[in-house]
């Protein structure tokens, strides 16, 4: 009678073990790319900060390459989840939103101090913003089925690289002027970029290939 109950017990307790289930890979790879890029937004952070500003301009381009690698491996592997939705958007503010702003601001917007991190904060708000309306869209149940084919704004991947053609253009054979006048037209395309991504519009047609 003892016996039978101590195996009772240790099957019941066998039982209330929790056992992790097994994640497929064709799910985790696609992850394991969008934390890569995640890696090299704040890398580009770092090097901004240390006024290597073509590395870090680089490191961003490098993470909008991983980001359109990661959906198509997600698509391409049947790994695409919630989670990993979600995630790609957490990567997206951190690679371009924070990192894009961070690098403008040390790079020439800090020498126009409160209108400089201003113009920083709003491009990295209209990232968020941008990125926050676009996952609303994807979960009404009540989209038509023609928006799925556009984009709302401009997507952040190409505002980012958009709002860093000054510094493109400075390290080129072209260069570029200095002064504060000249930080205070970047200071205007910045808000203008940041603007092209926060507005609600359907402008820009997904290609179907």
């Amino acid at each position: 009678m003892e016996n039978h109950r101590m195996s009772h017990e240790k099957g019941g307790n066998g039982r209330k073990k929790r056992r992790f289930a097994r994640i497929p890979m064709r799910f985790v790879i696609p992850n394991l790319v969008t934390l890569l890029a995640i890696c090299l937004g704040l890398t580009s952070i770092r090097l901004a900060a240390e006024g290597k500003f073509e590395m870090a301009a680089i490191f961003i381009v490098l993470a909008a390459v991983l980001d359109g690698l990661d959906g198509r491996l997600a698509r391409a592997l049947d790994g695409a989840s919630r989670f990993g939705a979600e995630l790609d958007s957490l990567a997206d503010f951190v690679d371009f939103g924070v990192a894009p702003a961070f690098l403008l601001y040390f790079w020439s917007l800090h020498e126009i101090r409160s209108f400089g991190w201003f113009a920083a904060l709003v491009f990295a708000i209209a990232a968020a913003l941008r990125l926050a309306r676009f996952n609303v869209m994807i979960d009404d149940p009540n989209k038509p089925a023609w928006q799925a084919q556009f984009f709302v704004g401009m997507p952040a991947p190409a505002g980012a690289i958009a709002a860093m053609l000054p510094i493109y253009l400075s390290y080129s054979a072209l260069g570029l002027p200095e002064g504060r006048i000249f930080v205070t037209i970047e200071i205007i395309y910045v808000l203008g970029i940041a603007f092209l991504m926060a507005r609600d519009r359907k402008s820009t047609r997904l290609n179907s290939s």
